[in-house]
């Protein structure tokens, strides 16, 4: 009874890990949650709709949680071979963002140093499953990325957290570098955000 029984168990397990891996692989962007973890701090990476377009490259925001706040991002994808790069905007679920949609942070045709290096710092990396680099941010409806790295987001966050958010209480926020991997996919959708 017991050899019969492995076999039988053995493959309701892969079965499950199978169900589980489609269900990663078919979870549309706007609900997928990432999630980098060092120590005891949580750090997390969502999509959330915009009623319109967020940016020109993506109809969704980026969000970034970490144990002190929560910084939203549109998508810049540049001509050629230069590849994703994150804006700081201010939080478009905001009602002041309602009409013209949320702030911008950073000046993007900015000549100054600070500006450029804080643009520098937010290269965005959306990977496959084989580790395979987009070239494009995701839109919504389409399948979320396997993976997700904003490798030196952490230099802004230290030296300069107050570059990526309106509110002035922003401090130094310590982020590990690493790769932010899927938690989950939501159940319910964000209601869409401004404009």
């Amino acid at each position: 009874m017991r050899n019969r029984l492995t076999p039988i168990l053995a493959t309701a397990a892969l079965l499950a890990f199978a169900v589980e891996a489609v269900a990663a692989d078919s979870c549309p962007a706007e609900r997928a949650v990432y999630e980098l973890v060092e120590d005891d701090s949580r750090y997390e990476i969502g999509f959330q709709r915009a009623r319109n377009y967020a940016s020109i490259a993506s109809d969704l925001y980026l969000y970034l949680t970490t144990p002190q706040r929560t910084y939203w991002f549109t998508f810049s994808v540049s001509n050629g071979y230069s590849g994703m790069t994150l804006i700081p905007v201010t939080d478009p679920n905001r009602t002041d963002a309602r009409s013209d949609g949320p702030q911008e942070l950073v000046a993007l045709d900015s000549d100054d140093a600070e500006d450029l290096d804080v643009l520098r710092s937010l290269r965005f990396y959306a990977l496959d499953d084989d580790f395979t680099f987009w070239f494009e941010p995701p839109n919504e409806g389409e399948p979320a990325p396997a993976y997700v790295m904003v490798p030196e987001i952490g230099l802004t966050l230290w030296y300069g957290a107050g570059s990526l958010t309106d509110d002035p209480t922003a401090d130094r926020d310590p982020m590990p570098r690493g790769i932010f991997e899927p938690d989950f996919c939501r159940d319910q959708l964000l209601p869409p955000a401004w404009p």
